[in-house]
């Protein structure tokens, strides 16, 4: 499975210019830079914790972004930011290795492990991305092996500790596992297995559910960000344990949560008033919140987007880097506020009903939910880290070549098989645009793979040219170029991409229309009133309104416009929705 050895561009290799290019920058401008960092790490020197409390996940999760940021960018000011924040974690560290935000007699309760996870998590992605720091390493070892003082063989099982029946605890997983890669210390890894063979949920082992098929809302207590966490655990644990019962669960879970809990936004989660359970919700876009919960959470969509990402390098299926292009293109870019200070934790209800708002997470939830911490809120700490995850997805480099994922504008500089520089440029307005320019520049002539995701959009009058000859592509795969490139190539691309008519999986009569990644959705800036019948024709593109980067005109005269500019005022007077009555 070559698949399984992928590794991404270099870091500082790659700049996306797109949609989601912006999107980085301003977020970086807005939100990342202006983070009390300090205030994050404080809760790990002072265990504010006690009352219950998460805040010892954000710093974390935020971190993870920042890096991430920084590695796209090259920004000093974020280097600095990030190196002196690393730091300050650091020297909380207690003697025996505890990194914690709960005090000694409360750890392992409560959040305590899933807080830990997202510090172990921060610390591994500094030495992945930024330097491989030995003291930032061996703060990160000794986190885990104090860990495995209060909790592992002998001790406590994970699966007793913390909330949601032990997933919550057990998703520190994935972090181990990337700290194993890292250090090679096999105490480590046996760690990972020993997490692993728990199955993380006290009811029953997940992975077993998942390879008999049961439900992801069956699974556990359903809890989905969480749960799906521990699938990226063990994922990932599989590439240095290839038992293919990991593979095949992980596998077999994404299948089930593609294919009955993501909506047409590339969103998922419902069932509680914040939407964050598994609930068959693919099946209940169109059910009001009253029965179905709240539609959506972006920290769902962010992880989704991690166990795409997890599961494309270890499958090579370029069906996946759609669902990443879907969840990206909307519920991230979808649920950012136009400035990027800010994400929304909820997405609006898709139905068009009084609710149908976009409204900033730490105004919807509440600042801190209950124990106040500078308006921070998990979502608004996720959102980020769902963007700057496009840059490892858009170009990634395996023994034979390249695979491409992403088609907005962007630069590539890498490195070929025979370590030659090579530019890879994407040139064009994707995806408000259905055609695009590829132009691949070596030092030499030579021979690699260059493989290129068909998305499952792709028009029946597409093409795909490479230096003006056309080649034969399948939607839903790779094209696979395996030639001798010359000097200075040019690949071009017409996606042909058209409007398609979708019919809600829940039989509820409505519909809703996608123009290839892009969901299309009313907003009541362009229409007297919400949730207006549609006429299942054509639909008709016209230059788009102040505020709008794509709009159309169905045959009956109701407008519709891209779901990233939907709702875009961020209030509840403006409102919004997808699956729309059809007018017959």
């Amino acid at each position: 499975m070559e698949s399984a050895n992928l590794i991404t561009v270099a870091p500082g290799n790659l700049r996306l210019a797109g949609l989601l290019g912006k999107g980085i920058d301003i977020t970086t401008a807005n939100r990342l830079k202006k983070v009390d960092y300090a205030r994050l790490v404080d809760v790990f020197g002072n265990h504010t914790d006690d009352d219950g409390g998460w805040r010892g996940e954000f710093w974390g999760k935020i971190i993870r972004s920042t890096i991430l940021a920084w590695q796209i960018t090259r920004d000093e000011e974020l280097l600095e930011i990030i190196k002196a924040t690393v730091k300050d974690l650091i020297s909380t560290q207690s003697a025996d290795g505890c990194i914690s935000s709960y005090s000694p007699e409360k750890q392992t309760s409560h959040w305590d492990i899933w807080g830990r996870k997202y510090a172990l998590a921060g610390l591994v992605r500094y030495c992945e991305v930024v330097e491989c720091d030995p003291e930032v390493l061996k703060a990160a070892e000794k986190l885990v092996f104090h860990l495995m003082t209060q909790v592992g063989p002998g001790k406590i099982n994970i699966t007793e500790c913390g909330f949601h029946d032990g997933l919550a605890a057990s998703s520190i997983l994935y972090a181990v596992v990337k700290l194993y890669r890292l250090s090679g210390d096999k105490r480590i890894l046996d760690y990972a297995r020993w997490i692993a063979d728990t199955g993380c949920s006290s009811r029953h082992n997940i992975f077993e559910e998942a390879l008999k098929g049961t439900l992801p809302q069956d699974i556990a207590n359903g809890k989905s960000y969480e749960m799906m966490s521990c699938f990226i655990g063990i994922a990932e644990l599989y590439r240095e344990i290839p038992d293919e019962k990991y593979l095949q669960a992980a596998m077999r879970f994404y299948e089930m949560v593609r294919d009955r809990e993501i909506y047409i936004t590339g969103v998922s989660g419902s069932k509680d008033r914040w939407g964050e359970f598994w609930f068959d919700g693919k099946f209940k876009q169109c059910v009001p919140p009253e029965e179905a919960g709240t539609h959506g959470e972006t920290c769902i969509i962010t992880t989704w987007i991690h166990f795409c990402y997890t599961m494309l390098k270890l499958t090579g299926d370029a069906s996946i880097a759609d669902e990443i292009e879907i969840s990206a293109y909307n519920g991230i870019l979808g649920g950012m506020l136009p400035d990027g200070s800010n994400f929304i934790h909820g997405n609006p209800e898709l139905t068009g009903i009084a609710t149908s708002c976009k409204i900033p997470a730490d105004d919807q939830i509440g600042r801190g939910f209950g124990t106040p911490f500078d308006g921070h809120d998990c979502c608004r700490a996720q959102g980020p880290e769902g963007l700057v995850m496009m840059m490892p997805a858009a170009v990634i480099r395996t023994g034979s070549g390249f695979n491409l994922n992403l088609f907005e504008k962007s630069d590539a500089a890498l490195f070929t098989p025979g370590n030659r520089n090579c530019r890879l440029t994407v040139s064009g307005d994707y995806p408000l645009d259905d055609k695009v320019k590829i132009k691949i520049s070596l030092e030499e002539k030579e021979r690699f793979t260059l493989k290129i995701r068909i998305p499952k959009w792709f028009g029946k009058n597409g093409s795909l040219c490479v230096n003006g000859v056309s080649c034969p592509v399948i939607p839903g795969t790779y094209c696979e170029l395996d030639r001798l490139w010359e000097e200075q190539n040019e690949i071009t691309i017409d996606f042909a991409i058209s409007p398609v008519l979708c019919h809600d999986p829940g039989n509820s009569g409505n519909i809703a229309f996608t123009y290839g990644p892009l969901v299309l959705a009313q907003d009541d800036r362009l229409n007297d009133g919400i949730a207006l019948p549609v006429r299942a024709g054509v639909l008709v593109r016209e230059k788009p309104q102040s505020g709008f980067l794509m709009q159309w005109r169905s045959s009956n005269g109701v407008k519709l416009c891209d779901y990233i500019s939907a709702g875009g005022s961020f209030s509840k007077d403006n409102l919004l929705c997808v699956w729309m009555p059809e007018e017959k």
